[in-house]
């Protein structure tokens, strides 16, 4: 047992002692209270790390890459299902995929017709009973639109798509007609009295005959007329309806000089001229006319599903091989030997998707197939002389494969790459202008804060069954750790241990308590809390190795909120979605705050962001404390000196500026990458891109912290008033600075007080830096705004003191 003073110094508390005993354990992580005290020194802190594995796992700190037989079964697959192609899938055929829609459709026909109560087995016969139950009102229009020939592709109610859908309902409610004329131009003309009849005489009857009324007919025209079975015009599908109402635009006209105009083509193209065999003379072969009509487009399909066979073959081989042999290297490495064991194998160490190694030989094997049904096609279209034969014998649906499997894999890999990169200086940037100024946390209450995260991993690492996965998570969790204590040390003394165990974490918040005239201070520490989210990027060697890790427990929930009275279970949850609902209130763009949310960004709302209320309180005593003369300065150019100084100087020097200030000395998210006392190298390329998260998240949590404690729960309006005084004052400097910014006023003759969190803007272009001011000030605006409307409203009905001890 090693004894422990701490101090800690408030402004409303007097000095106050403790006496904190670490026992030495055999394993680090344990659950129940206690279980995550800390030891002598940030090393011994995780001294027991190893020893809580069992013997037999030999875990190693890298992601799970694709190795040489990897490669090989990737290679090899790919071969054999390119061959497979050649032999069975072969040439994309027209007449086989119209035989096959044909088919298809003589199926769905007599189907349909049994249902309406047809009992024979004649398709023709099929086709008069649904014709004769169905009448179209547009059918009256045939002549309008080419004859029994052409109208069912002029006339766009009888389009097999949500056109020819929309355009029949709309003929019932109008009583017109819209299609095409001969010349593929906009043509409109009413339905004649001979049809009237079929438009429906109220608005339910005109849905019932525009819509259903119009299936049963598409159904009864898929395999032609009742006078010409299935040699007939038959109707367009989805495909060449919409090319039809397309070319009905006036930005289509039809060529001159004997060119084929795009109307022509799509003409052609359904009667089956287009594609139909030629003799020498250019004339068409007789019985050599393919339609492409919705029979064609249907056995498209089949074509499609023929293509996809070697394809999906070559995903079961690939990825059957990738599951088989990590489950016989999880078996080996967790020591199963039943099947009551399974259950410590994590799925993400085991299932072929999400991985670098499944990724990359899902790319392989499909290029590799790619490569040789192209070689084969060249090969064939080279021996007939017909460039034709390339195209109908390349297989479509493994090229879309390996394109998809290319840019999935390439945006992983920039993905991995942002996070080795860091922060850019825009982001950085914008990073400074998130420290609002308004709310503080001091030294103490920091610690307890930082030590509650720290048991939200520890208890979530205990109760985890995955012996690997609860691996992956200690290493994060050692890595937060050693970064914290490490930006800490440089006022804690080296042999202290820095979080914190659940008894004395408990017992510091009973004493402040007691000493404390208001405990809203334990309502922000519990707002960061929640917002806390583990196993995010440190943006280190190890990243990759954290990616899918989620937290599966709820520490807050089960511990910190039953070992205190003050912050219960509901009303943590409602603060926590008051921060949400605000962020979204103060955004204003739903699908921008979707887009946004990718990424990283998220951490920084997650992990606390301290500089936000702590930065400024500390920074003078921790100068100080590193030896910074700041004898002569005092107030607002004390705390900016200290901040930068702590920061490792100005940008332009080599250090952070303030922002790196504010970072190094605050906890959760913002700490994350801190490296040494010296500067800060990555500590806030949490974020890859900019776009106004650092700003809107504090300002979220500024409001809801207003409202939800400050006004709702203490009715302290005239904190909430100061608060909103110090953002208005912050919006000026924002206006001054935006001023500046487009004067060109250098960078000197900024006021000195200004926290914007960069010294050399240099670094980023003005255009960009007004852009992110910009932003930052409309956020700013609108909580400045939501607290006026706030003060208002809670000045008119002033709100219960809460019970004691709530």
């Amino acid at each position: 047992m090693e004894p422990l003073t701490a101090f800690y110094m408030d402004d409303d508390s007097p000095l106050i002692q403790y006496e904190i005993a670490f026992q030495k354990r055999p394993k680090l992580f344990m659950s129940g209270a206690g279980a995550y005290g800390g030891s002598s020194g940030a090393s011994e802190v995780y001294a027991g790390v190893t020893e809580s594995l069992e013997d037999e796992i030999k875990w190693k700190p890298r992601v799970d890459e694709a190795d040489k037989l990897d490669y090989i079964v990737a290679v090899s697959s790919g071969v054999l299902a390119g061959l497979i192609d050649v032999f069975y899938a072969g040439e994309f055929s027209l007449d086989r995929a119209s035989e096959w829609g044909k088919d298809k459709i003589e199926k769905v026909v007599m189907k349909v017709a049994r249902v309406e109560g047809y009992t024979g087995d004649d398709l023709n016969d099929a086709i008069k009973a649904l014709e004769k139950n169905h009448p179209l009102a547009t059918d009256g229009n045939t002549n309008d639109f080419g004859g029994g020939l052409q109208h069912h592709l002029r006339d766009f109610s009888h389009h097999f798509s949500i056109g020819g859908l929309f355009f029949s309902i709309f003929t019932q409610f109008t009583g017109l007609v819209v299609g095409a004329d001969k010349a593929g131009m906009l043509h409109v003309v009413p339905v004649p009295e001979s049809h009237r009849a079929c438009i429906g005489r109220n608005f339910q009857e005109k849905i019932a005959f525009g819509a259903i009324g119009w299936f049963f007919r598409m159904v009864s025209d898929m395999a032609g007329s009742s006078g010409s079975l299935m040699g007939g015009t038959g109707i367009p599908g989805p495909l060449v309806s919409f090319m039809k109402e397309l070319s009905a635009l006036p930005f289509f006209k039809d060529a001159g000089d004997g060119d084929m105009g795009f109307r022509l083509w799509v003409t052609k193209l359904f009667n089956g001229t287009l594609l139909a065999n030629h003799d020498e003379n250019g004339k068409i072969i007789k019985d050599s006319v393919r339609k492409f009509d919705l029979r064609t487009e249907i056995g498209i399909l089949g074509e499609v599903g023929r293509q996809a066979i070697p394809v999906l073959i070559n995903q079961c081989v690939v990825r059957g091989f990738y599951f088989c042999r990590r489950l016989a290297r999880e078996i080996r490495d967790l020591g199963i030997s039943g099947l009551g064991d399974l259950g410590r194998i994590a799925p993400e160490d085991i299932l072929p998707w999400g991985t670098p190694a499944m990724r990359r030989m899902v790319t392989v094997s499909s290029g590799v197939f790619t490569g040789v049904d192209i070689a084969d096609a060249a090969v064939r279209a080279i021996k007939s002389k017909n460039p034709v034969t390339f195209f109908l014998l390349v297989n479509y649906v493994g090229v879309a494969t390996f394109v998809i499997a290319c840019v999935v894999d390439v945006n992983a890999t920039r993905a991995d790459k942002a996070l080795e990169e860091g922060e850019s200086p825009e982001e950085a940037y914008e990073h400074g202008l998130s420290d609002l100024g308004c709310l503080k946390l001091d030294f103490m209450q920091a610690r307890m804060l930082h030590s509650i995260e720290h048991a939200i991993v520890t208890h979530d690492i205990a109760s985890e069954k995955h012996p690997k996965r609860a691996e992956r998570k200690r290493a994060w969790l050692k890595e937060w750790g050693e970064r914290v204590v490490e930006a800490i040390d440089l006022v804690w003394a080296a042999d202290a241990g820095y979080f914190l165990g659940d008894d004395a974490v408990y017992d510091s918040i009973a004493a402040r308590l007691e000493n404390s005239a208001s405990d809203s201070w334990l309502w922000l520490v519990a707002m960061e809390a929640k917002r806390f989210r583990p196993y995010v990027p440190l943006h280190g060697d190890n990243d990759k190795l954290y990616k899918g890790l989620k937290l599966g427990s709820d520490y807050l929930g089960e511990v910190f909120c039953e070992h205190q009275g003050i912050v219960g279970r509901k009303e943590l949850a409602k603060l926590d979605k008051a921060v949400s609902g605000t962020r979204g209130k103060l955004d204003g763009d739903v699908t921008k705050r979707v887009v946004g949310a990718a990424g990283t960004v998220v951490v920084v709302v997650a992990t606390g962001g301290l500089a936000f209320y702590f930065a400024p309180a500390i920074a003078p005593t921790l100068a100080a404390a590193l030896g910074l003369e700041a004898a002569a300065l005092q107030g607002a150019a004390l705390t900016s000196a200290s901040l930068a100084f702590l920061g490792g100087g100005a940008l332009a020097a080599g250090g952070a500026g303030m922002a790196g200030g504010t970072i190094l000395i605050t906890g959760g998210g913002a700490l994350l990458g801190a490296v040494g006392g010296s500067g800060v190298s990555a500590a806030t390329s949490m974020a890859l891109a900019t776009n106004g998260s650092y700003v809107l998240d504090e300002c979220a949590k500024l409001v809801a912290f207003c409202e939800e404690v400050l006004i709702g729960r203490y009715g302290d309006l005239a904190s909430v008033a100061e608060i909103h005084a110090v953002l208005e004052q912050r919006i000026v400097e924002l206006d001054v600075e935006i001023e500046a910014i487009k004067r060109g006023v250098p960078d000197g003759e900024v006021p000195e007080d200004n926290d914007d969190g960069t010294d050399d803007k240099d670094e980023v272009s003005p255009k960009k830096m007004i852009k992110t001011l910009n932003r930052s000030r409309k956020f700013m605006r609108r909580s400045s705004d939501e607290l006026a409307k706030a003060l208002r409203a809670a000045g008119k009905k002033r709100p219960p003191l809460p019970e004691a001890g709530r």
